[in-house]
């Protein structure tokens, strides 16, 4: 989910050209800031101008997948998945400190919903044991309380212009609530593998924070610095606030 909404917000910020009015009074901050909200509006609508699709609900109408590595050889699909409660999101702080260059946010998704279906069949490799596997599972999940805290530093791109640097990232999840249904199961197998999922997802988000600064390191500075490295502060305040 995160990264097809931050792939959106890229899609966005590539969409014009650095604009070069002076909004000397608006701070980059704010532009920020207000951009975020223009973009909480427009995104349960879309803008075909800028090649914008509606993403609130986020929606897949099908996507088949075929995997293999070693023993693990699987096939499947997902279908009818509907993801809401993008649009809601509230800031809950945020700012620019001129002297450091360095900025912060704390953004939360109150609630979002996920729901649809996938289907799944093939071997999974554990232990060295190929172990079969066969699953059609109608998908009703909600997360509540979604939260992303982080910080980074503007520093000086190969081109003089922007680079951003000292990218630190956390984000919490308050409650995950499976209430799955896979019809190869009985109820109380159904149960079980619900209540498996609530508590995994609390000790997946737990482990996996490590690893997420090393990940958007690798997948995601790349695309945004490249964005920004001809362009200065006040480039890139003017064109917040002009895309807002």
């Amino acid at each position: 989910i995160a990264k097809c909404f931050l792939l959106a917000l890229l899609v966005a910020t590539a969409s014009c050209s650095p604009v070069t009015q002076d909004n000397s009074m608006i701070g980059y901050s704010d532009a920020v800031g207000m951009f975020l909200q223009a973009w909480q509006k427009i995104i349960p609508c879309g803008f075909a101008a800028d090649n914008i699709p509606v993403l609130a609900p986020l929606t897949v109408d099908f996507y088949a997948f075929d995997y293999s590595n070693g023993q693990t050889n699987i096939v499947g699909n997902v279908s009818n998945i509907r993801i809401s409660g993008l649009n809601n999101f509230q800031i809950l702080s945020g700012g620019y400190n001129d002297s450091t260059q360095r900025a912060f946010f704390d953004v939360i998704f109150p609630q979002l919903q996920i729901l649809g279906s996938y289907e799944i069949e093939g071997t999974f490799g554990v232990g060295g044991l190929p172990l079969p596997i066969k699953q059609s599972v109608l998908i009703n999940k909600k997360l509540t309380d979604w939260r992303f805290i982080g910080e980074y530093t503007f520093a000086q791109s190969n081109s003089n212009g922007l680079r951003i640097s000292d990218f630190d990232l956390k984000y919490l999840v308050a409650g995950v609530k499976a209430d799955n249904w896979n019809k190869y199961m009985d109820v109380a197998t159904n149960n079980f593998m619900n209540e498996f999922i609530e508590s995994f997802s609390y000790l997946f988000t737990e482990e996996v924070q490590p690893y997420v600064n090393t990940m958007f390191g690798a997948y995601v500075m790349p695309t945004i610095n490249n964005l920004i490295a001809n362009m200065d502060l006040t480039q890139l305040t003017n064109y917040f606030v002009a895309q807002a």
